[in-house]
């Protein structure tokens, strides 16, 4: 590792398992201080934990960011702590299955409050910190169920969707901050939401892609790191496809 993100401070929701889990090791690993959010205070703070073994800069907060004024004191206590945040991720999220006829509006508002509505308050906060501090970069991620349609996915592809939406409107706002943001839309990810995948659903899934497997949380780490890093300081409002090729075709 090169420690390309020495001195910087992540804020990561959804950061103790899975995906987010995974991004919150790879940036302490690349050098920042990471500080690692989740509805479980135990859990953010056993990860936490994890990194600090591992001789990382970490900390866990406990956030449910359905809840505005838990995402607020989240980024008041960055503040007061760190001094503010350089670089947020929101990776919060909730599966939902059922098929359009049967979605009722109690799963539909779920799965807005938890992606959608949760990550653009706290993209709010993280803005006000960054533009204090000259500058940052935020990554929402979606996911390529956002991209397209897939039987069953109504009200988790349409969240999903919105935040995509919501990396091109905000980048182009918040450019002039010198904010950066971008999303990353993962595929086939073997995470605790994937592993109650039936066998069935699972190999025909990874039949469409033509890698021909399924990715770890790691995977998505590198893509996280790099928009989020140096290497990409010249790129902002883009979503960036991690699915083993699926979309390729």
């Amino acid at each position: 590792m090169d420690q390309q993100l020495t001195d910087k401070i992540a804020v990561i929701t959804g950061g103790s398992r899975g995906i987010g889990r995974a991004i919150a090791s790879g940036m302490a690993a690349e050098g920042a201080t990471v500080v690692i959010s989740s509805r479980s205070e135990p859990s953010c703070a056993d990860a936490a934990a994890e990194l600090r073994d591992g001789g990382a800069q970490a900390s866990g907060i406990a956030c449910d960011v359905t809840e505005a004024s838990s995402v607020d004191a989240l980024f008041a206590r960055v503040a007061a702590e760190l001094g503010g945040c350089d670089i947020f991720i929101h990776c919060a999220g909730l599966s939902s299955v059922g098929l359009a006829k049967d979605v009722d509006q109690a799963a539909l508002r779920q799965m807005l409050e938890v992606h959608y509505l949760g990550g653009v308050h706290a993209c709010q906060q993280a803005r006000a910190q960054m533009a204090a501090r000259g500058g940052g970069a935020i990554l929402l991620v979606s996911s390529v169920w956002a991209l397209g349609g897939q039987p069953a996915s109504l009200a988790y592809g349409a969240a999903k969707a919105a935040l995509a939406h919501s990396v091109k409107v905000m980048s182009i706002e918040w450019a002039r901050y010198g904010i950066r943001v971008n999303g990353l839309a993962p595929g086939f990810v073997d995470t605790d939401m994937t592993a109650e995948m039936d066998e069935g659903t699972r190999e025909r899934l990874v039949k469409r892609i033509p890698l021909r497997r399924s990715a770890t949380p790691d995977e998505m780490a590198g893509p996280a790191i790099f928009l989020c890093g140096p290497m990409a300081s010249y790129v902002t409002g883009h979503l960036l496809v991690a699915d083993g090729g699926e979309r390729a075709r």
